[in-house]
């Protein structure tokens, strides 16, 4: 059967593919869609300037890159504090706004409700770099606590057996030095050193007998107990590397120093070790709630990305996700 043309808009197929269809627009094309964050390469060079004013450093590529991570990051963010109406009610924000607004006209009376009012209509809420970065930390203190939860005693023993090299203490060591000072020696400084350190190896003169043939030194010639930084900050860092590599229970050198030259003994090594849990327990908690956090927001971060369209004019930054 053969429907006329005035009949047809009312057969229920066509009724029903029509509301499938506004549906379908709904759903798929009906809501506007997500803006692209866009960086141009004016913007890179911009993060650019910035970045060499701030670290006296030409950005490499890989700063860049990062430059731009960061730049996406900080927009994607506000955008969501703005969708989750963080700023509506926010003292901070309206402060300032009304601050602005006071500064650019001309009376200092005028009431904070127009001057607000009136810095919202100027859209000095979207634009004004403050009120941007306010914003931002607000959601990012946000998100880093929502869900948090205090670690079981298991997780955090788990977290702590994970990173326990991060808390081992420093390694030590026990040392003798004879020392051959510059301004006793002169030009023959290392002869003489080099001469000595033979005779002490041949003859094994024992270090105990060695250190009282040594120039006048401000340190003992016997060190207990020194970690490598403290060494370097004493000795200098050669002295403080041979400390660190070299073979015990024998003498070496010369080892130069600031202020000459050192023969060495190596008596002993003591490895760091990392304390029991129980002792730095708040130490640790504080970490692992530091990195909960800042998952949490990497997430959220990456969850907005993957819904907004990026165009972004850096080939650093392109390389840089490709990889």
């Amino acid at each position: 059967m053969t429907l006329r043309p005035t009949r047809w808009l009312r057969a229920p197929l066509v009724h029903f593919v029509a509301a499938g269809a506004a549906l379908f627009w709904l759903v798929h094309g009906g809501a506007a869609p997500t803006a692209p964050v866009v960086v141009t390469a004016r913007d890179v060079g911009r993060l650019r300037v910035e970045y060499t004013r701030e670290t006296g450093l030409e950005a490499t590529t890989s700063d860049e890159a990062a430059l731009v991570d960061k730049a996406i990051e900080e927009e994607l963010l506000f955008r969501e504090a703005l969708a989750r109406g963080l700023d509506r009610g926010d003292r901070s924000v309206r402060n300032w706004l009304v601050e602005q607004m006071r500064t650019l006209g001309d009376d200092p009376t005028a009431d904070a409700d127009r001057l607000y009012t009136h810095a919202r209509a100027l859209g000095l809420d979207r634009s004004d770099l403050v009120v941007r970065r306010i914003l931002v930390q607000k959601l990012r203190l946000l998100v880093a606590r929502i869900g948090e939860h205090p670690p079981s005693e298991a997780e955090l023993e788990t977290f702590y057996a994970a990173h326990r090299a991060d808390y081992r203490a420093p390694g030590r060591v026990i040392f003798w030095h004879v020392f051959v000072a510059s301004s006793v020696h002169g030009a023959a400084t290392r002869s003489d050193a080099e001469a000595r350190v033979a005779h002490l190896r041949d003859a094994r003169i024992a270090p105990e007998r060695a250190a009282r043939d040594g120039d006048t030194f401000p340190i003992p010639p016997h060190v207990v107990g020194l970690s490598r930084s403290q060494v370097e900050k004493l000795f200098g860092t050669e002295l403080a590397t041979t400390l660190d590599e070299d073979e015990l229970h024998t003498w070496i050198g010369p080892v130069s120093s600031p202020y000459g030259v050192h023969l060495v003994w190596i008596e002993a090594r003591e490895p760091g070790t990392a304390p029991p849990l129980s002792t730095i327990r708040a130490r640790v908690l504080e970490r692992w709630q530091d990195e909960q956090r800042a998952q949490r927001l990497a997430a959220l971060v990456r969850a907005l990305e993957r819904r907004t369209p990026l165009r972004v004019e850096s080939d650093a930054w392109r390389e840089r996700r490709a990889s």
